[in-house]
């Protein structure tokens, strides 16, 4: 009885999230306040693991003499379609005006290679039977399988180095984070890619011919409580979708230009402007508005404080910000003002990004802080 209950509790969440797949990933793809190229690579992405997540409560759920099981002869079980939709996902996100290139093209193929695959395996199952059907049937999935998690490896680990490019670039032109950030993306592409090594674990135990149902279990309970974590992001946190211009050319190169006869003096003008203006109290302060004050190029400012100050930008601004929070925090004329009106008051745009770079940069809270000098 309990296993029956333990059975009908994980068919009901698989079908919840599998539903919910389709229906977030027809409202990307039909909505117009959604349309975009990284949001229908986002739909393929949800349609691929909704595909897999229901698959598996049919195929145990589904008699051999059920009219309804020729549903599993669908050529739609494409594996290789998640990873290219968050790939794709990721790379029209933060750089939507660049066209596919040629190698971009290419990673069409698994996606053609497993649905060719599909189709192989279905005719397997209508002419042949027996033993050559048993060994069929587990050469396709093999085959489809080995596509589908190499496709995987590749993409969500070149999705990661995009996103870790995307943030480098942040922390070298602003000076604020909130709203800009795509941490939360670099972690569900992370939890994605452990699920996939996991899976490759099974696989490569099916292979040897020592299949593990927990394996599997566990592969699908993670596709399933991914599917919820993307759709929590569809809904409720959609904003966090719009990111900042960029492209691989924003970023500084490694091999830069050395500095000119005039660096002191542009060193000195720089920290002379954020004592004397007090520039950092402007939460919205980025590194191409610095450099006009200054009238050079954004990139000679970032190199400039690069190799002076032995920081980026972001973390050289904040620093002026903590030492402001810290004054004010010592100082009686602000007593009355709360620990966010101090965080604002020194520039931060949100007390969540203040209390983690104060306790960075001074090794406690702001309210210890202010406590160790009453």
């Amino acid at each position: 009885m309990e296993g029956d209950f333990t059975y009908g509790f994980f068919t009901a969440i698989n079908l919840l999230a599998g539903l919910q797949g389709f229906i977030l990933a027809g409202i990307l793809l039909f909505k117009k306040r959604f349309a975009s190229t990284s949001n229908r690579f986002y739909a393929l992405a949800l349609l691929g693991i909704s595909v897999i997540v229901l698959y598996d409560v049919l195929y145990y759920a589904l008699e051999a003499d059920d009219p309804w099981s020729y549903v599993l002869y669908l050529p739609v079980y494409i594996r290789s379609s998640i990873p290219i939709g968050l790939y794709f996902f990721v790379r029209f996100l933060i750089e939507p005006k660049r066209a596919m290139n040629s190698w971009e093209r290419f990673w069409w193929v698994p996606i053609a290679l497993e649905f060719a695959i599909e189709i192989c395996f279905i005719v397997s199952e209508f002419l042949v039977s027996g033993e050559v059907l048993v060994r069929a049937e587990k050469l396709w999935r093999i085959a489809g399988e080995t596509i589908g998690l190499l496709t995987a490896l590749f993409l969500l680990g070149l999705a990661i180095v995009k996103l870790n490019r995307y943030q480098k670039f942040l922390l070298e032109n602003y000076s604020s984070l909130t709203g800009k950030s795509l941490k939360w993306l670099r972690n569900l592409i992370a939890a994605s890619l452990i699920i996939v090594i996991v899976w490759v674990y099974g696989h490569l135990q099916f292979i040897l011919g020592y299949e593990d149902e927990l394996i599997y279990e566990l592969v699908s309970l993670g596709l399933i409580l991914f599917l919820f974590w993307m759709g929590y992001f569809v809904i409720l946190q959609y904003p966090l979708f719009q990111v900042v211009p960029y492209s691989n050319k924003s970023l500084p190169k490694e091999s830069s230009k050395k500095l000119s006869p005039k660096t002191e003096q542009y060193h000195g003008q720089l920290l002379q402007l954020m004592k004397e203006q007090q520039l950092f109290a402007d939460p919205e302060l980025n590194l191409a508005s610095l450099a006009e004050k200054l009238q050079i190029s954004a990139g000679y400012l970032s190199q400039i404080i690069n190799e002076k100050e032995e920081k980026n930008f972001f973390e050289f601004v904040n620093g002026y910000r903590v030492n402001a929070a810290k004054e004010k925090l010592t100082d009686n004329t602000y007593d009355q003002y709360s620990i966010l009106g101090i965080a604002l008051e020194s520039g931060f745009s949100s007390k969540s990004t203040f209390n983690s770079l104060f306790k960075k940069y001074t090794g406690q809270t702001p309210s210890a802080y202010k406590k160790a000098f009453q």
